[in-house]
Protein backbone atom coordinates (compact mmCIF):
# COMPACT_ATOMS: atom_id res chain seq x y z
CA UNK A 1 0.00 0.00 0.00
CA UNK A 2 1.18 3.38 -0.77
CA UNK A 3 1.29 5.70 2.34
CA UNK A 4 0.90 9.42 2.22
CA UNK A 5 0.67 11.90 4.49
CA UNK A 6 -3.25 11.09 5.95
CA UNK A 7 -2.47 7.11 5.92
CA UNK A 8 -2.73 5.81 9.37
CA UNK A 9 0.62 5.41 10.80
CA UNK A 10 -0.42 2.23 12.81
CA UNK A 11 -2.20 0.11 10.18
CA UNK A 12 -1.21 1.93 7.10
CA UNK A 13 -5.34 2.20 6.19
CA UNK A 14 -6.42 4.55 3.85
CA UNK A 15 -9.44 5.12 5.03
CA UNK A 16 -9.34 8.41 7.92
CA UNK A 17 -10.90 11.73 7.58
CA UNK A 18 -10.40 14.81 9.66
CA UNK A 19 -11.65 14.41 12.86
CA UNK A 20 -10.86 17.70 14.73
CA UNK A 21 -8.89 20.88 14.17
CA UNK A 22 -7.74 23.42 16.34
CA UNK A 23 -5.49 26.59 15.63
CA UNK A 24 -2.19 24.18 15.18
CA UNK A 25 -3.16 21.13 12.94
CA UNK A 26 -5.97 18.96 12.47
CA UNK A 27 -6.66 15.61 13.18
CA UNK A 28 -7.68 11.96 11.58
CA UNK A 29 -9.32 9.54 12.78
CA UNK A 30 -8.68 6.03 11.29
CA UNK A 31 -11.76 3.70 10.91
CA UNK A 32 -10.40 0.57 10.99
CA UNK A 33 -7.97 1.15 14.63
CA UNK A 34 -9.40 4.01 16.03
CA UNK A 35 -6.37 6.05 15.78
CA UNK A 36 -6.69 10.26 16.00
CA UNK A 37 -3.49 11.11 14.22
CA UNK A 38 -1.95 14.52 13.15
CA UNK A 39 -1.41 14.34 9.32
CA UNK A 40 2.58 13.86 8.48
CA UNK A 41 2.48 16.59 6.41
CA UNK A 42 1.64 18.99 9.97
CA UNK A 43 4.38 17.85 12.26
CA UNK A 44 6.71 20.07 13.64
CA UNK A 45 10.39 19.93 12.80
CA UNK A 46 13.08 17.66 14.95
CA UNK A 47 14.97 20.81 15.55
CA UNK A 48 11.64 22.62 17.19
CA UNK A 49 10.70 18.92 18.95
CA UNK A 50 14.04 18.81 20.27
CA UNK A 51 13.60 22.97 21.53
CA UNK A 52 10.46 21.55 23.43
CA UNK A 53 12.25 18.62 25.00
CA UNK A 54 14.84 21.24 26.19
CA UNK A 55 12.44 22.57 28.45
CA UNK A 56 11.13 19.32 29.97
CA UNK A 57 11.96 19.87 33.87
CA UNK A 58 12.70 16.22 33.94
CA UNK A 59 16.25 16.31 35.74
CA UNK A 60 17.60 13.79 38.75
CA UNK A 61 17.12 16.21 41.19
CA UNK A 62 13.13 16.75 41.38
CA UNK A 63 11.96 14.63 43.70
CA UNK A 64 8.08 14.69 41.69
CA UNK A 65 10.09 13.46 38.96
CA UNK A 66 11.53 10.76 40.91
CA UNK A 67 8.03 9.73 42.43
CA UNK A 68 6.66 9.38 38.88
CA UNK A 69 9.15 7.31 37.40
CA UNK A 70 9.54 4.66 41.30
CA UNK A 71 5.65 4.43 40.47
CA UNK A 72 5.96 3.10 37.34
CA UNK A 73 8.83 0.64 38.13
CA UNK A 74 6.75 -0.29 40.87
CA UNK A 75 3.58 -1.20 38.44
CA UNK A 76 5.96 -3.03 36.76
CA UNK A 77 8.08 -5.58 39.23
CA UNK A 78 5.38 -8.00 39.65
CA UNK A 79 5.72 -8.53 35.98
CA UNK A 80 9.22 -9.13 35.88
CA UNK A 81 11.51 -12.11 36.70
CA UNK A 82 14.98 -12.03 38.44
CA UNK A 83 17.14 -11.80 35.92
CA UNK A 84 15.28 -9.98 33.11
CA UNK A 85 17.17 -7.27 31.34
CA UNK A 86 15.33 -3.96 30.13
CA UNK A 87 15.39 -0.52 28.14
CA UNK A 88 13.77 2.56 28.75
CA UNK A 89 12.88 3.85 25.36
CA UNK A 90 12.85 7.35 24.67
CA UNK A 91 14.31 7.96 28.50
CA UNK A 92 13.90 11.81 28.02
CA UNK A 93 17.28 13.98 28.96
CA UNK A 94 18.26 11.07 32.04
CA UNK A 95 18.96 7.94 32.75
CA UNK A 96 17.07 7.96 36.07
CA UNK A 97 14.65 5.40 35.12
CA UNK A 98 17.45 3.16 34.15
CA UNK A 99 19.39 3.68 37.68
CA UNK A 100 16.46 3.13 39.69
CA UNK A 101 15.99 -0.06 38.45
CA UNK A 102 19.41 -0.57 39.06
CA UNK A 103 18.49 -0.09 42.83
CA UNK A 104 16.07 -3.23 42.35
CA UNK A 105 18.82 -5.46 40.63
CA UNK A 106 18.14 -4.95 36.93
CA UNK A 107 20.23 -3.83 34.68
CA UNK A 108 18.24 -1.27 32.22
CA UNK A 109 19.84 0.42 29.42
CA UNK A 110 18.80 4.37 28.63
CA UNK A 111 17.86 5.49 24.87
CA UNK A 112 16.72 8.76 23.78
CA UNK A 113 17.17 10.13 19.86
CA UNK A 114 18.13 13.48 21.28
CA UNK A 115 19.81 12.84 24.79
CA UNK A 116 20.92 9.27 24.99
CA UNK A 117 21.53 7.96 21.23
CA UNK A 118 23.25 4.72 21.96
CA UNK A 119 23.68 2.31 18.62
CA UNK A 120 24.17 -0.60 20.69
CA UNK A 121 21.06 -1.11 21.84
CA UNK A 122 20.04 -2.60 18.00
CA UNK A 123 22.76 -4.86 18.45
CA UNK A 124 21.53 -6.61 21.73
CA UNK A 125 18.28 -8.51 23.15
CA UNK A 126 15.74 -7.67 25.97
CA UNK A 127 13.33 -9.14 28.30
CA UNK A 128 11.17 -5.96 28.54
CA UNK A 129 11.35 -2.41 26.43
CA UNK A 130 9.83 0.25 28.23
CA UNK A 131 7.82 3.31 26.50
CA UNK A 132 6.84 6.03 29.29
CA UNK A 133 4.70 8.77 27.66
CA UNK A 134 7.07 7.96 24.16
CA UNK A 135 4.30 6.08 21.65
CA UNK A 136 2.42 9.44 21.12
CA UNK A 137 5.63 10.92 20.19
CA UNK A 138 6.91 8.42 17.52
CA UNK A 139 6.88 9.69 13.64
CA UNK A 140 6.23 6.24 12.42
CA UNK A 141 4.77 4.32 14.83
CA UNK A 142 4.81 1.02 12.97
CA UNK A 143 7.99 1.09 11.69
CA UNK A 144 9.40 1.91 14.89
CA UNK A 145 7.78 -0.21 16.89
CA UNK A 146 8.26 -3.55 14.52
CA UNK A 147 12.00 -2.29 15.03
CA UNK A 148 11.98 -2.58 18.89
CA UNK A 149 10.29 -6.48 18.63
CA UNK A 150 13.16 -7.36 16.71
CA UNK A 151 15.03 -7.04 19.75
CA UNK A 152 12.61 -8.41 22.15
CA UNK A 153 13.54 -12.06 23.26
CA UNK A 154 10.83 -14.45 22.68
CA UNK A 155 9.23 -14.06 25.62
CA UNK A 156 9.44 -10.52 25.82
CA UNK A 157 7.36 -7.77 26.89
CA UNK A 158 6.48 -4.25 25.92
CA UNK A 159 5.22 -1.47 28.76
CA UNK A 160 3.32 0.93 27.18
CA UNK A 161 2.67 4.57 29.23
CA UNK A 162 0.25 7.01 27.40
CA UNK A 163 -3.20 8.53 27.89
CA UNK A 164 -5.72 7.02 26.06
CA UNK A 165 -7.95 9.38 23.87
CA UNK A 166 -11.83 10.01 25.09
CA UNK A 167 -14.67 7.93 22.52
CA UNK A 168 -16.12 11.77 22.65
CA UNK A 169 -15.14 14.19 19.85
CA UNK A 170 -16.12 17.05 22.24
CA UNK A 171 -14.45 15.77 25.14
CA UNK A 172 -11.55 15.40 22.56
CA UNK A 173 -11.23 18.82 21.23
CA UNK A 174 -10.57 20.26 24.76
CA UNK A 175 -8.37 17.55 26.22
CA UNK A 176 -4.78 18.82 27.20
CA UNK A 177 -2.82 15.99 25.88
CA UNK A 178 -3.42 16.78 22.60
CA UNK A 179 -2.27 20.14 23.03
CA UNK A 180 1.66 19.11 23.31
CA UNK A 181 2.61 19.86 19.65
CA UNK A 182 5.33 16.52 20.41
CA UNK A 183 2.02 14.48 20.35
CA UNK A 184 1.35 13.12 16.98
CA UNK A 185 -1.14 10.27 17.66
CA UNK A 186 -3.24 9.20 20.00
CA UNK A 187 -4.57 5.61 21.26
CA UNK A 188 -7.58 4.13 22.01
CA UNK A 189 -8.14 0.02 23.45
CA UNK A 190 -8.57 -0.75 20.09
CA UNK A 191 -5.90 1.00 18.63
CA UNK A 192 -3.73 -0.65 21.37
CA UNK A 193 -5.25 -4.37 20.31
CA UNK A 194 -4.35 -3.24 16.96
CA UNK A 195 -0.71 -2.82 17.59
CA UNK A 196 -0.72 -5.97 19.61
CA UNK A 197 -1.79 -7.51 16.37
CA UNK A 198 0.68 -5.92 14.28
CA UNK A 199 3.25 -6.89 16.45
CA UNK A 200 2.25 -10.54 17.04
CA UNK A 201 1.61 -10.15 21.28
CA UNK A 202 -1.41 -10.85 23.09
CA UNK A 203 -3.91 -7.77 23.52
CA UNK A 204 -2.51 -5.83 26.11
CA UNK A 205 -3.26 -5.52 29.98
CA UNK A 206 -3.98 -2.75 31.59
CA UNK A 207 -1.33 -3.24 34.91
CA UNK A 208 -1.02 0.61 36.40
CA UNK A 209 -2.43 4.04 35.89
CA UNK A 210 -2.25 4.68 31.67
CA UNK A 211 0.07 2.12 31.87
CA UNK A 212 -0.03 -1.50 29.54
CA UNK A 213 1.44 -4.97 29.37
CA UNK A 214 2.12 -6.58 25.83
CA UNK A 215 3.32 -9.63 26.21
CA UNK A 216 4.34 -12.34 23.19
Amino acid sequence: MKINVSNCPLCLDHNTQEYSRDKLRSYLICSNCELIFVPRDQLITQEQEKKRYDSHQNDKENSNYQNYLKKIINEILPSLEKEDTGLDFGCGITDLMGQLFKTKSFEVDSFDLYFFPEKNIWKKKYNFIILSEVIEHLRNPLSEMQGLRQILLARGQFFIKTKLHPNQKDSFDNWFYKRDNTHVQFFNLASLKKLATQLNMNDPEMIGEDLYRFTS
